[in-house]
């Protein structure tokens, strides 16, 4: 069984083979996310054949964020970097972001603003700006002390510090101050050209937010404690910015007037948007569609050539799930990604004009051939009456007829977050080997209603948990899991929820695993700056009102509730994490003592997100034999 489990790990624990697919503006190069030595890269490929293709390989020290095009020739790339700076305060440990020019044609790279010291990203480009040839605008921000200068690092406020916008130049990436913005300054949106448009100012103190087009004031809104505004682009066709709005009737996507900051809501023919994520042209900055959270993500396209070519992809691909992942400026070419439950994506190039599909490649080509787990949508109703959506993952060729089987409960981080009916390597390893696999969008989590979004404040350690233990609880009664008890696992927040089911459902838990998991939320609230966006949002989610008390907070710290978790508990956690910093890992370990069941396991050099070949396998092949010893298949 053991030679199995390792081939397991090594299956499902590969780096995504291709990922995000780019077309270049006229659609004679492709750039694709790929992985040839297990680390997120970047392959660049000439699609009229008349260049050689390239790897632009990143070694572990970078981590690839994004990539787009500005021209046929030239490429930006985006990627993070662990730091560790002593400051006034400490040793503080950061992920600082940069941006890189690549010259397709020369092979040549250039980390943008190279001759700016100290600011922590250094990527947020703001405008391609097409007037001004060889040049890009970025935005970061500076603290207005003079002394130092810097972005917002994660943990800070917005008191004192203030975006400036650089020119900067792609061959040489060198600097040129273009404007200072003034204090309290959270957005600034441009128009294509890097013109200012419009800019919100929040005033944590007062609790206030105001839209201002140049010097005149057009919205203004208090009492605002968390974000409920944010600006999201100029739509260009109408000339009226669209703006979130997180509370009241208008929730969701709106269009706000910049004569006088009236709101409308978005329609899609003649329904509202809602809450729905916009897709923007990279070219016009206009809004081109919206894609909504569900058991698929959804695209639903408002311009008639990628509408249609949606339509003709799902015609010509009947049973596959289609998301369009870029275009060409004149929308004739679209790269395309194509999936169905439980699958890795295949990539695809649609050319209109041709009517012809030509392949990219599979996010997972290793696995084309191979029987993976069978996806099941499911829900249940929760104690209160909740219904809680989620997705059962069974052995490959079995249904839940074929039950009951061990189960593993597998709640998704975030937690504002969803699971969806995609391919998760992290559910499918554990379904290969013998498991039905349980991933539960509790309330909290996105994808389905703002309402079942926001019954999750105040629930971060309470009902958010127990509807995870509830899911176990339906599993078993349906005949799916075996009623002797199940093993739970989970990254960041499920690293969480994994802790704390293992303290409150410890008569049912035979085993849990938390990786890069939360495990004093209290330490992590303090970690921020009181009355910043984070640390209310954070407190929101924790709910305030469980600090009037020292039994109330330890009831949602695993930290304090590491006596009530008699099963086996493995922990492992990235020392490079910026995301859910290391030393909650370094917390829960000195919490236990040298209890026996528990064991601790650091993981050199990786991060919070488990991209490479070697975090994913490592985790899978640790996990499946702990799974072997406490909870076995057989």
């Amino acid at each position: 069984a053991r030679a199995d489990m390792n081939e397991i790990a090594e299956l499902y624990g590969r780096a995504d083979g291709i990922a995000e697919p780019q077309l270049s503006p006229q659609g004679t190069k492709l750039a694709i996310e790929c992985a040839p030595q297990g680390l997120p890269s970047l392959c660049v490929f000439d699609l009229t054949g008349a260049t050689e293709s390239a790897l632009i390989g990143l070694d572990s020290t970078y981590r690839l964020k994004d990539f787009f095009w500005v021209d046929e020739a030239r490429l930006i790339f985006r990627f993070g970097m662990f730091e560790r700076l002593q400051t006034q305060s400490g040793m503080q440990e950061f992920e600082a972001w940069r941006a890189v020019s690549y010259d397709v044609n020369s092979g040549e790279s250039t980390v943008l603003m190279n001759d700016t010291r100290g600011m922590v990203d250094t990527s947020n480009i703001v405008s391609l700006l097409p007037q001004d040839e060889g040049k890009v605008l970025i935005m970061g921000w500076i603290y207005d002390s003079g002394a130092t200068s810097g972005t917002i690092m994660p943990t800070k406020s917005n008191k004192g510090w203030m975006p400036r916008t650089f020119a900067v130049n792609l061959k040489n990436g060198k600097t040129r101050k273009a404007e200072t913005f003034p204090k309290h300054t959270d957005q600034v949106v441009f128009d294509q050209y890097g013109r200012e448009v419009a800019r919100l100012r929040r005033d944590i103190n007062l609790g206030t937010s105001t839209v201002y087009r140049g010097r005149d004031e057009i919205y203004f809104e208090d009492d605002v404690n968390v974000r409920n505004l944010r600006l999201i682009a100029l739509e260009e066709s109408v000339g009226d910015l669209i703006v979130w709005i997180d509370r009241g009737e208008n929730r969701g996507l709106n269009y706000m007037s910049l004569r006088d900051g009236s709101m409308s809501p978005v329609m899609i023919g003649d329904k509202r948007a809602g809450a729905a994520a916009t897709i923007i042209d990279p070219y016009t900055g206009t809004l081109v569609g919206v894609e909504y959270g569900g058991e698929w993500d959804e695209q639903v396209f408002l311009v008639p050539e990628l509408d249609a070519a949606q339509s003709a992809i799902e015609a010509a691909m009947p049973g596959k799930h289609v998301t369009i992942t870029s275009w060409t400026a004149d929308r004739k070419k679209v790269s395309v990604a194509l999936a169905e439950a439980g699958r890795p994506a295949d990539y695809f190039v649609y050319d209109s004009a041709a009517g012809t599909m030509g392949s990219i490649g599979s996010a997972g080509s290793h696995l084309v051939n191979r029987p993976v787990g069978n996806v099941v949508s499911i829900s249940y109703e929760a104690r209160d009456g909740r219904t809680i959506q989620g997705f059962v993952t069974l052995p490959p060729g079995k249904t839940s007829d074929n039950g009951p089987f061990p189960l593993v409960v597998l709640p998704h981080g975030g937690p504002v977050a969803h699971d969806t009916a995609e391919f998760d390597w992290w559910s499918g390893a554990y379904a290969e080997a013998g498991y039905a696999v349980l991933r539960p969008n509790y309330r909290g989590s996105t994808g389905s209603t703002s309402e079942h979004r926001f019954a999750g404040y105040g629930e971060y350690g309470g009902k958010m948990v127990d509807d995870v233990i509830d899911g176990a609880a339906w599993a078993i009664a349906q005949g799916i899991a075996k009623p002797d008890g199940y093993c739970i696992a989970g990254g960041s927040y499920g690293g969480y929820s994994a802790l704390m089911v293992a303290a409150r459902d410890s008569g049912r838990v035979k085993c849990a695993i938390s990786v890069n998991g939360v495990t004093d939320p209290i330490l992590r609230l303090s970690e921020y700056t009181p009355d910043s966006d984070a640390y209310n949002h954070y407190e929101l989610m924790l709910g305030s009102g469980r600090f009037s008390d020292d039994a109330s907070r330890a009831a949602i710290m695993p930290v304090r509730q590491a006596g009530a978790m008699s099963a086996p508990i493995l922990i492992m956690h990235g020392r490079e994490d910026t995301r859910v910093p290391f030393r909650q890992f370094t917390r829960m370990r000195e919490a236990t003592g040298n209890r026996p069941n528990f064991t601790f396991v650091e993981m050199e050099g990786e991060d919070h997100f488990l991209q490479s070949t070697y975090a994913r396998s490592d985790v899978l092949n640790r996990t499946l034999t702990f799974l072997e010893a406490h909870h076995p298949v057989q």
